[in-house]
């Protein structure tokens, strides 16, 4: 596996089984946001360490077609750091025995100032932001999201003496991009049903 690409591994119960050798540097290399340590994460529910309703959901269905056969393209995301915007794409790959393979490959990185926002150390208050899992966009009202740097002009989180809390969920242009996905791999399944009746 080469540096661009962290991959780890599911079973048919969801729990992690194997991480590629290069993820728990990652990890930490990310401000990895855990009571656990990355290495100790084998053998645990991947479900513990995916946060908001939406994501989970989009998540457990994009796993369930690929155990029931579908091809799935890779899934362009954001993983940004507090210095860089990070471009990748996940690969969704099913394995015998319902095990499944997940690797995010890094395309491609783009520079920036820090964003206090995504350090992990910066102090936290009691506040809530959610971040688009996919995008990185940041809601800023109800149905309005901002790329991270307007969002922190927006909400005025420059002047804050302690950064919100972040937490996830998908905006409104995600949500169609990934259930548009799931739709197509519909469509493919329903075309295969008729030609059987």
């Amino acid at each position: 596996m080469n540096d661009n690409a962290f991959m780890y591994r599911i079973d048919s119960t969801d729990t992690i089984v194997g991480i590629s050798d290069n993820w728990c540097a990652f990890a930490y290399a990310n401000a990895w946001r855990s009571s656990l340590r990355p290495e100790e994460i084998v053998g645990r529910k991947l479900w513990d360490f995916i946060q908001g309703l939406e994501t989970k959901y989009l998540y457990r269905e994009l796993y369930r077609r690929a155990r029931e056969g579908a091809t799935l393209r890779p899934i362009p995301f954001r993983c940004d750091s507090p210095q860089e915007r990070r471009h990748l794409e996940l690969l969704i790959e099913a394995l015998p025995d319902g095990q499944i393979e997940i690797t995010s490959r890094i395309c491609r990185t783009e520079p920036r100032s820090p964003v206090r926002l995504l350090d992990a150390a910066a102090p936290r208050s009691a506040d809530l932001v959610t971040v688009c899992s996919m995008c990185k966009k940041i809601q800023v009202s109800p149905g309005e999201w901002a790329e991270i740097e307007d969002a922190l002009a927006r909400l005025a989180l420059f002047e804050a003496d302690t950064m919100p809390q972040l937490t996830h969920g998908l905006c409104r242009p995600c949500y169609r991009i990934a259930m548009g996905e799931l739709d197509a791999l519909k469509a493919p399944a329903k075309a295969v049903e008729s030609d059987r009746e």
